[in-house]
């Protein structure tokens, strides 16, 4: 790549020197007023320039065709078969990001359960063995305590990552810890949303309590309002009862007392009469 790219820029200089040259001929075949001496010469610098430009190329070209840059070959996994990743071990394949992110890929294809069962077979004795049973677990749905689990492998291994995927294990860290913090936001949430039902329901048991012993406690006072209403009537029937009793008895003892006035009065005009009086009355 970089030799053709040296050969294009000799080629592009030796054209412009071919122009210089073509210009000045022009020049010299439109000043025929010129002394021949001066178009020969004219002619002359035209031929050292090309040379120049040439052997100046050619020196340019062989000075960098000495820089040689090793182009790094790097394979494509995004459509590798699932079946061929998992039990890929080799080195390069394993300081490949495109290894790891076609891996992730697959994981997620999984079932939850078996991507656990897989998770559970990987013996951890490093990074990328680590790696994988982490990806295979975010794959089965794991908890909070699987995941921090997950995390503190990796950190374990963090200073054997290579440095081609560095920067993907970084993300993928920071991935697992903002789930984890969204997972227990979620939880804190629910938590506290349970406890606020709960409080809720206490609040609800108490109102129909107290709206039942309300309830209660009005009709009781229906019922003595009623039995204060009844015995209050009754009272007031007793009164006008007494009262026509004593007004009856009054009426009793003043028509006696009419009746037994005329009789008082006869005897005592019969007392106040004198004796021979008495006697001549038959």
């Amino acid at each position: 790549m970089v030799i053709r790219s040296i050969n294009a820029l000799a080629a592009s200089g030796f054209i412009m020197s071919l122009k210089q040259y073509v210009g000045l001929t022009n020049k010299i075949k439109i000043s025929t007023q010129k002394p021949k001496i001066i178009q020969l010469s004219l002619l002359f610098f035209s031929f050292v320039l090309a040379g120049c430009a040439t052997k100046s190329g050619h020196f340019t070209l062989d000075t960098l065709s000495q820089v040689v840059v090793s182009e790094v070959k790097v394979t494509d996994y995004r459509y590798t078969a699932c079946e061929n990743i998992w039990d890929n071990d080799q080195p390069s394949a394993r300081d490949n990001a495109l290894f790891w992110l076609r891996m992730m890929s697959c994981a997620d294809n999984l079932e939850p359960t078996k991507a656990r069962e897989d998770a559970a077979l990987i013996k951890i004795e490093n990074w990328s063995e680590a790696f994988q049973q982490s990806i295979l677990m975010g794959a089965a749905e794991p908890t909070i305590a699987e995941r921090r689990k997950m995390v503190d492998n990796m950190n374990t291994f963090s200073l054997h990552f290579p440095t081609g995927i560095r920067p993907l294990l970084q993300l993928w860290r920071e991935q697992q810890v903002q789930m984890i913090n969204l997972a227990e936001a979620n939880a804190r949430f629910k938590r506290l949303q349970l406890e606020t039902d709960n409080k809720l329901d206490r609040i609800k048991e108490t109102n129909a309590k107290l709206e039942f012993e309300l309830k209660t406690t009005s009709r009781k006072l229906e019922n003595l309002t009623d039995i204060e209403r009844q015995l209050s009537s009754r009272k007031q029937s007793t009164n006008e009862t007494e009262k026509d009793v004593e007004s009856t008895g009054e009426k009793q003892e003043e028509e006696q007392a009419i009746t037994e006035k005329p009789v008082a009065e006869a005897e005592n005009k019969l007392t106040s009469q004198p004796e021979s009086e008495r006697n001549d009355n038959p």
